[in-house]
């Protein structure tokens, strides 16, 4: 029969490894058959029904949208009865599809959380993370950082311990603990073989649509056992009224529970992303202190040149903030700067989303705080509202084509 079955969970102190055997039309979808997790705590005394829940919650999407049966020698009665409602949420999200496949325990468990803390955030040091600290920072969340693009474990990553250091830093700062992990749950599946075979049914990859909020959400359940720790929060992505196919989704998310009272709180969904810039700002201007915040995926710094930083900047300079303290450390004025970026780099960018979700309520901001803000902010913004983004990627393209005219000709012929 068509599945996986997880045919060993082996604990050495902090490390886990989950064995498992994938058989049938699943067999080629795997690049490995064996999951890991290297924590930072020795999970030795977490029970297995509840060290099965990070494999489980990070493979199952697989089995539902190949209609293939996984087999777990037992696991945490919450938690299965929570991965059920969590099907049904993600069923609601892909309505155009079926989602069928099967999960069947040997046993059930019911465990007991002995709570001893309130809240873990899984806190990577983007904007969304932060948004959420400060608004629950009063509870003094335990901060948990996971790392799933280790291939092996003694891989080198410089962007993830780049979010090591800047997350210490910042734990250091607030008065926080902070943990992490890292692990392999990102390649375990073949992104090519879903992109070739599963993404165009469903029109997203297998990271960004089923993944990663299934794996990270799980992979703190043993964290949160340990420290008797009840709520586990994660930031939200996507603002609620806003359509989008996410693993990180309000529906979704919030169903995750286990140990009878443990769960999962899936914050500011609510909030529009300047919004949640907002409320940031307000507490850095609140302490008086540089508050950097790194929000360029998988890059040690912020670049200060692509969209992301782009839209960050934009939404801080509308709230009247200095970038600098945020950690986009620009040289020349903002708007030297980035009349620069956009002459060289345009072309390579795309604004048609940012236009639509982001703009509105950032060139909102920006007239209502005009009068607040430096010489240097309004300069920048008067630039910002005034300059013909489509005419500037159009002519960056055509710079880009025409220095680059003998090396694309090779490429497209294959020379």
């Amino acid at each position: 029969m068509d599945g996986v079955i997880l045919k060993e969970i082996k604990v050495n102190g902090c490390h886990v490894d989950y064995h498992f055997e994938a058989t049938g039309i699943l067999k080629p979808y795997f690049t490995t058959n064996t999951l890991f997790i290297e924590y930072q705590e020795d999970v030795s005394s977490v029970p297995q029904s509840l060290l099965a829940a990070p494999f489980v919650a990070s493979i199952i999407p697989l089995m539902w949208v190949t209609n293939t049966v996984m087999w777990v020698k037992e696991l945490d009665k919450s938690f299965y009865d929570a991965i059920i409602r969590i099907h049904d949420a993600y069923q609601r999200l892909y309505s155009h599809y079926p989602l069928r496949g099967n999960l069947i325990p040997a046993n059930f468990i019911e465990n007991e959380l002995v709570e001893k803390r309130n809240s873990l955030l899984l806190f990577s040091g983007g904007l969304d993370a932060n948004c959420t600290y400060v608004r629950i920072r009063n509870t003094k969340p335990l901060l948990f950082n996971i790392q799933g693009w280790y291939k092996q474990l003694s891989d080198t990553d410089y962007a993830a311990d780049a979010d090591i250091r800047d997350i210490n830093a910042f734990a250091k700062r607030e008065g926080l603990e902070f943990t992490s992990a890292k692990s392999n749950f990102a390649v375990v599946v073949s992104e090519n073989l879903w992109g070739k075979n599963i993404q165009p049914k469903f029109g997203d990859s297998w990271w960004h649509g089923f993944n990663h909020s299934m794996a990270f959400i799980s992979i703190a359940i043993p964290i949160a056992w340990i420290y008797g720790i009840k709520n586990i929060f994660i930031a939200s992505s996507v603002p609620m009224g806003e359509f989008c196919m996410c693993a990180s989704h309000v529906t979704t998310d919030s169903e995750f529970r286990f140990a009878q009272f443990g769960k999962c709180v899936h914050d500011g969904s609510e909030l529009v992303r300047q919004e949640k810039v907002q409320t940031v700002v307000k507490y850095q201007k609140a302490t008086g202190k540089p508050y950097p915040i790194r929000v360029c995926s998988f890059n040690d710094h912020n670049c200060c040149e692509c969209e992301k930083c782009f839209r960050t900047v934009l939404g801080l300079v509308a709230e009247a903030a200095e970038v600098r303290d945020y950690g986009f450390h620009i040289q020349k004025t903002l708007k030297e700067h980035w009349a620069d970026v956009m002459f060289r780099r345009s072309g390579l960018m795309s604004f048609k989303s940012e236009r639509v979700l982001h703009w509105p309520y950032i060139i909102s901001r920006m007239k209502e705080n005009y009068d607040y803000m430096n010489q240097e902010q309004k300069e920048f913004v008067d630039w910002f509202l005034t300059f013909d983004f489509k005419k500037a990627q159009k002519e960056s393209r055509l710079r880009y084509y025409r220095q680059n005219f003998f090396s694309i000709l090779k490429r497209k012929l294959h020379i």
